[in-house]
């Protein structure tokens, strides 16, 4: 492998584990809001859906508050 190619994939590697790592924290560092044994969300506060919760179990955000939340820098 071309050393360039090698050095810009190590590179992007090392963006993503620390983009994880910060995602996993941020999860853990929020509580989820629940009301009736629902989770909610911590933006708009209505029920995060079935959907949502499948693709995200650890979710404290609806994707569009989520969205919101990662673009303001959290």
């Amino acid at each position: 492998m071309d050393e360039k190619v090698y050095e810009q994939a190590q590179a992007l590697t090392e963006r993503l584990t620390r983009a994880g790592v910060e995602q996993a924290l941020q999860c853990h560092l929020e509580a989820p809001l629940e009301s009736h044994g629902q989770r909610l969300c911590l933006g708009c506060h209505d029920h995060l859906s079935v959907a949502r919760l499948q693709a995200n179990p650890n979710a404290v955000r609806c994707v569009e508050c989520q969205t919101d939340h990662d673009r303001r820098g959290k």
